[in-house]
């Protein structure tokens, strides 16, 4: 498995522009929402395929964040918060940890992608669109502000 792909490439250059990190974190943390489904979304639609929720619930992805990522995110957190071992330099090999976990989940949502259909219909804008919807459904008020980041943040990383 690469873990330099296109789709990890995406993820950099969105998750650096201005308000996605602390929006992103926001729905993470307030919500539930994986990151990188989220900026998975996009990349899709960057490649002209619909997100498919059934497909994507049968990844490999979905099961590793749930049984790697989620649980050492939790135990960073709570390293972050017993500040002798924060010092000790634990919490900073957790959060590298954690972003390798990210990495490799990231790979497994790109190797999936693969097979996933092209959609000739719709514009990447209708796209992105329809792909945040999907994910977001949930979200009550938080939709229309992360719909409005997101969309600008895929766009111009798209066009560029």
């Amino acid at each position: 498995m690469q873990l330099h792909t296109p789709l990890w490439n995406f993820v950099l250059a969105v998750y650096a522009q201005p308000e996605v990190e602390a929006l992103c974190l926001s729905l993470q943390n307030d919500h539930g929402l994986s990151i990188n489904r989220l900026l998975f979304a996009g990349w899709l639609a960057s490649e002209k395929k619909e997100l498919d929720l059934d497909v994507l619930a049968q990844t490999r992805a979905i099961r590793w964040q749930s049984e790697i990522t989620a649980p050492l995110r939790a135990l960073r957190y709570r390293v972050r918060d017993d500040l002798k071992l924060a010092a000790a330099g634990v919490y900073g090999a957790m959060r590298r940890a954690e972003l390798e976990a990210e990495r490799v989940e990231l790979a497994f949502l790109y190797d999936a992608s693969l097979a996933w259909p092209q959609q000739t219909a719709k514009t990447v804008k209708e796209l992105v669109t329809a792909n945040l919807v999907s994910l977001l459904k949930d979200t009550g008020e938080a939709k229309v502000n992360a719909i409005k980041v997101l969309e600008v943040a895929f766009l111009d990383t798209i066009t560029e």
